[in-house]
């Protein structure tokens, strides 16, 4: 086999991927965030007076 025949299996692949891989892009992304004896008065958001949490706080 020569190098254009071992090219082509993966051209094909790709081709037939491509769709797959661009409706994943498409779909929402999720964050879950798991915390150990947290209180909602524990976040900045939420009042706490010395406890800065400035990217949960944009979430």
């Amino acid at each position: 086999m020569g190098p254009q025949g071992r090219e082509r299996p993966w051209v094909l692949l790709l081709l037939l991927l491509s769709p797959v891989l661009a409706a994943a892009a498409a779909r929402p992304s999720f964050v879950l965030v798991l915390a150990d004896d947290l209180g909602f008065g524990d976040l900045g958001s939420y009042g706490h007076p010395s406890s800065a949490t400035p990217h949960l706080d944009r979430l």
